[in-house]
């Protein structure tokens, strides 16, 4: 196993995107009744993140994911971003991305952008039935994308991660430098967890160049 100084994990959904795909294409796709009843059974501890959001795209038809693909087509990508690639790349420092969204939508996001990304890991899309089955080898602990069992497969010695949501604690909790935003700020402040707020990917760039 190759080992690494410094190693950056990044998450996708509202991170590298301007906003949450995953629950926008949700939100594409549902009706809006159900969606809000079964995000409600979720935040009352009825039913884990993972199984909302295989429960979710059950009630999907896989002619729908083109359209998923379009509207994430149309996503913004988080201003900076290049400009943290070339950064790391120069310092040496590799870049994983870590999603618990669709593979499809994420491999054509990120095309421009694959030869300077060591790995990405999303969740696969099964669209050989009627409905859409999500699979991913790292789902546990209630989590579709349990993102420390990537961050496992690599040896090194400082860990920085950036991510906005609640499916980023884990992966927060086990990096040395966090940068949060949005709905993880607010769960690292509730648990008294120190993080970097930031606003786009020039943060993280700056942070990078003048940490070496």
């Amino acid at each position: 196993m190759k080992s690494y100084d410094r190693i950056l994990f990044l998450d996708f959904d509202g991170t590298i995107t301007s906003e949450e795909t995953l629950e926008g294409a949700m939100r594409l796709c549902i009706d809006p009744a159900l969606y809000a009843e079964k995000e409600a059974e979720m935040r009352e501890g009825k039913r884990s993140l993972a199984d909302t959001i295989h429960l979710a795209f059950g009630l999907i038809s896989c002619e729908r994911l083109e359209a998923i693909k379009a509207y994430v087509r149309g996503v913004p990508i988080r201003s900076g971003f290049e400009a943290l690639l070339d950064t790391a790349a120069s310092q040496g420092i590799p870049v994983v991305v870590i999603s618990g969204g669709l593979k499809p939508c994420i491999d054509e996001k990120l095309a421009p952008y694959r030869d300077r990304l060591l790995d990405v890991y999303s969740v696969e899309t099964d669209c050989e039935g009627d409905r859409m089955i999500l699979r991913s080898p790292y789902e546990a602990e209630g989590d579709l994308m349990e993102k420390t069992r990537v961050m496992a497969r690599y040896d090194y010695r400082e860990a920085i991660c950036a991510g906005d949501g609640y499916t980023d604690r884990r992966m927060a909790l086990a990096s040395q430098v966090v940068f949060a935003r949005d709905k993880l700020a607010l769960l690292l402040d509730s648990q008294g967890v120190p993080y970097r707020p930031w606003q786009d990917f020039y943060d993280l760039a700056a942070f990078i160049s003048s940490s070496r």
